[in-house]
């Protein structure tokens, strides 16, 4: 199986951007985000316009099955359409650019969606890869599987609605927060195989909304389908890894 995930962030004045990006892709590279390998993620820090269109081409060339596309930084709506900006100099990409990128794809947007220190890239993927020293089998493999099951389909993460803007603090962005939270309470409460993208979405936006500091109402596009025919955001360790004990006693026997 192919897959990507582009990471891009914007950090002009926005000190829970390199938060942001380091916590997603920490949750990627670990056994409950599926165990992306270092090399299936592109970060891009404050790209310029070229550079990120032509990291896109790759993408779309290289046949994934699979692309993620994470963005944190600054944004807004215009005509009915969502705008990023991609760094320092103002320079700004169409959310459809980056729609279409492979047959089962996700975004996830922390940004604002009012009208109208640079990270290097030394957040070290390696060196995060090489802590999560569980087997990527059966994890790994499970997690792939279920991809690919999936119907071909886009979803859209947005961290707030049309008219509003998304809140950032040096801990990063609101909704990063509560979704990647929001997925490891599922976990440790869950004995399901995986955790779908809209649930890890509905169970943050439930805790987003006791919280009386927050003011901002994230949204989710996805189709509709069947619970087994959705993308996993998350897979459950404990699940996978007692599976494959099980699965070893039985061929002991």
């Amino acid at each position: 199986m192919k897959k990507k995930i582009l990471a891009i962030g914007n950090t002009d004045n926005l000190d829970g951007v390199p938060v942001d990006i380091n916590a997603y892709l920490y949750h990627f590279l670990s056994p409950a985000g599926g165990l992306w390998n270092s090399d299936e993620i592109t970060l891009l820090m404050n790209p310029t316009q070229r550079e990120l269109l032509d990291t896109i081409t790759d993408i779309e060339e290289a046949d994934n099955d699979y692309v993620i596309v994470l963005f944190s930084g600054h944004g807004y709506e215009a005509d009915g359409e969502t705008i990023l900006t991609i760094n320092w100099q103002g320079e700004e990409i169409a959310l459809n650019e980056l729609m279409n990128l492979s047959p089962r794809q996700l975004l996830i947007l922390d940004c604002c969606r009012v009208d109208m220190e640079s990270l290097e890239e030394s957040i070290i993927l390696e060196e995060i890869e090489a802590m999560l020293s569980l087997s990527r089998n059966p994890i790994q493999k499970a997690y792939e599987e279920r991809i690919l099951d999936s119907i071909p389909q886009k979803i859209v993460l947005q961290a707030c609605d049309e008219g509003e803007p998304a809140m950032d603090s040096r801990m990063g962005g609101i909704y990063a927060q509560y979704l990647l939270d929001a997925t490891q309470i599922a976990l440790d409460k869950s004995h399901s195989p995986f955790i779908t993208v809209g649930s890890a979405h509905r169970r943050a936006v439930s805790l987003m909304r006791q919280d009386p500091d927050v003011d901002q109402h994230p949204r989710i596009q996805q189709p509709l389908c069947g619970l087994y025919r959705r993308l996993p955001f998350a897979i459950n360790p404990n699940f996978w890894q007692t599976e494959q004990s099980q699965n070893m006693l039985t061929l002991s026997r």
